[in-house]
């Protein structure tokens, strides 16, 4: 008798800040996007593939659902909403180590302006709620906090997990799978994401500056790759850091060019382990003003 095979699209919600692309990168056993603890860190739908003999699972990362401050913000709200029609299964991601706020209850009006709250007899796609980061909730707190956000979500199903511990991830797989149907797999069995090299590359390089940089720095970066030679013994990449203010520039190379050598070193070094070979970065930085705003700059850095 011929085994059945699952494949299905997961689209994975929240607000800035939840656990989306550790999820992901979780769960796909490859980083397909980049963290950190700053907000609209993921600015584009990215999808992150996890493939076994029995079941592929293609979860769409989307950027964090947030009150837009420029033509960039209502892009990225734009993308993740998009990213809901069309999948199998909804996976709102929360922060269970707090009570909802008010951006919480924006990505549930979002789901239900689309027509996926609906009464759980008249749903076509059912929604998963993930309640991450048990590890910091208190236990007086878990009663409340739960009832919470299944009032404010309405799911099908719940799980509690902690990412940070790596705590029931395998719950979450197995309750996914409850939704998954019956079709043969959609990618490649060796494929992890549908984004090239260039862009990953791109990425790493913008999360080592996300790291090193604070206030208003990191939300004014965008990065680009310029040159990707792929030579025998080496890749020679150079990638541009897109700012827009001279005093940003100043912050992200740093005194006698020490912040920008460290942002390389630490981009290089795991571009060298995502390659499997030498890496030559050079990176440059420029000053576009207000390049957040500007329709072209954001279809030429493929945001729109």
């Amino acid at each position: 008798m011929e085994t059945l095979h699952q494949a299905g699209v997961i689209a994975v919600v929240g607000k800035p800040n939840v656990g989306k692309s550790t999820l992901v990168n979780t769960l796909v056993g490859h980083k397909v996007s980049i963290v950190s603890d700053k907000a609209q860190t993921t600015r584009k739908r990215v999808l992150g593939i996890a493939t076994t003999p029995k079941w592929q699972m293609v979860f769409v990362d989307t950027p964090g659902i947030h009150k837009p401050l420029h033509k960039l913000g209502a892009t990225l709200n734009e993308a993740a909403r998009q990213s809901v029609f069309d999948v199998d299964v909804i996976l709102p991601v929360v922060d269970v180590s707090r009570m909802p706020t008010p951006e919480d209850k924006n990505v549930a009006e979002m789901l239900r302006a689309a027509g996926f709250l609906k009464p759980k007899g008249e749903r076509k796609t059912p929604v998963v709620l993930v309640l991450n980061k048990m590890d910091k909730l208190k236990a007086e707190d878990v009663q409340a906090h739960y009832a919470a956000y299944e009032e404010i979500f309405e799911p099908d199903e719940v799980v509690m997990m902690s990412l940070l511990r790596e705590r029931n991830i395998d719950i979450l797989t197995g309750t996914l799978l409850k939704h998954i149907p019956e079709n043969p797999q959609f990618y490649p069995e060796d494929e992890y994401t549908d984004q090239s090299m260039r862009f990953l590359a791109a990425e790493i390089i913008r999360e080592k500056v996300l790291h090193h940089t604070e206030k208003e720095v990191p939300h004014a970066v965008a990065t680009y790759v310029e040159e990707w030679d792929e030579q025998e013994r080496e890749t020679v990449i150079r990638a541009v850091i897109l700012v827009e203010r001279d005093g940003q520039k100043a912050i992200v190379i740093g005194k006698k060019g020490q912040m920008l050598r460290q942002i390389g070193t630490e981009a290089r070094l795991e571009l060298e382990d995502t390659l499997g070979q030498k890496v030559y970065l050079e990176l440059f930085v420029k000053v576009r003003d207000e390049w957040r705003q500007s329709p072209r700059l954001l279809r030429e850095l493929d945001y729109l």
